[in-house]
């Protein structure tokens, strides 16, 4: 069914791919976005070039933590999906204030436009940085432990959560915050581990390692977020869900999948432990499977031959991109 959403944060990975996904559908999108420099803007504008190569699609620069801009925003959606975010445990660390900004003050706008323009539907993005370590547990959307967040990254964004609930208790609209884990996949951001480690061993440089590698993700292809979020856009349905593989992988797995992929050996140059880096996250899916009829059904070796392919063929962007952030590079001189 064609639909007319709003998608914050269109040039970002996740966002980019479900636009992408709703106008191959037939549906209209208005994408927002304003091109940050948390990483790469190179990636970002190609993303959007090739948004714009759609019918159905157009696309504003705006800054969400100006009230005024997000006032400008064309106000007839059947949906909002709010992915716009800054996203990035370790990095939060470094400039707080701008998560704060981007995060916790941009949802709050969002959620005052949303409400104050009768608008039906908010999907707000969230993730499994709050839950901070989960060790051998699977956890669950009413964990108890919400008020001890590990990094400022998740503080932003448990406080964006309680802010747009709070701002949309007495309203109609349906609010829907999927929380999401370790997504990869093509366009993914290349801050990211799998990102960064496929182009490392595609180029032969040295791959960064933070620890020995057996920390555990559970790994989430793009095509099944997208999927989560597609049917939360076509159920009125409130809640919190969980979207992510019911698997968990080491990293250390991860790095011999894409040697394998690519017929290449890493060079891995082991680095202390990441500050404030978990062991385990690992999601209990109960409520996304029987409420939202979704489960992650991309196993992590298809996951990682995709994405080794797109890079491959995407390899002369892929090499005009900066994978190491700010906090990496101040390490590096000191």
């Amino acid at each position: 069914m064609s639909k007319k959403v709003l998608v914050t944060g269109c040039a970002g990975f996740i966002g980019y791919n479900l636009s992408i996904e709703m106008l191959n559908e037939g549906s209209t999108v208005y994408g927002i976005d304003n091109l940050n420099s948390a990483y790469s803007t190179s990636l970002k504008k190609a993303r959007i070039d090739k948004l714009n190569d759609k019918e159905s699609f157009s696309f504003t620069d705006i800054d969400l933590s100006d009230v005024n801009s997000v006032n400008t925003i064309e106000k007839n959606f059947d949906t909002v999906v709010h992915l716009a975010a800054r996203a990035g445990v370790r990095q939060s660390f470094l400039n707080p204030e701008v998560y704060i900004k981007d995060n916790t003050l941009s949802t709050a706008n969002i959620s005052n436009y949303v409400k104050n323009n009768g608008i039906g539907k908010l999907i707000l993005a969230s993730t499994s940085s709050i839950y901070g370590d989960s060790g051998g547990r699977k956890v669950s959307e009413d964990i108890d432990e919400l008020d001890s967040p590990p990094s400022v990254y998740a503080a932003t964004k448990i406080a964006g959560e309680n802010i747009s609930k709070t701002i949309l208790e007495d309203s109609e609209t349906v609010i829907s915050i999927p929380r999401f884990f370790t997504v990869y996949g093509p366009w993914g951001r290349p801050d990211m581990s799998i990102l960064r480690f496929i182009y490392w061993i595609q180029s032969g440089e040295s791959l960064r390692l933070y620890g020995n590698g057996e920390q555990k993700r559970a790994f989430t292809y793009v095509d099944d977020v997208v999927d989560a979020l597609k049917k939360l856009i076509d159920k009125d349905i409130s809640g919190t869900f969980n979207i992510g593989s019911d698997k968990t992988n080491t990293l250390n797995e991860v790095i011999n999948l894409i040697e394998k992929k690519l017929d290449k050996t890493a060079d891995i140059k082991y680095l202390n432990r990441a500050y404030r880096d978990v062991d385990v996250v690992f999601p209990n899916l109960s409520r996304a499977k029987e409420e939202l009829g979704w489960e992650p059904l991309t196993p992590l070796s298809k996951g990682i031959e995709r994405t080794v392919a797109w890079c491959v063929e995407e390899f002369e962007l892929l090499s005009k991109i900066d994978y190491l952030y700010e906090g990496e590079k101040k390490s590096d001189e000191n």
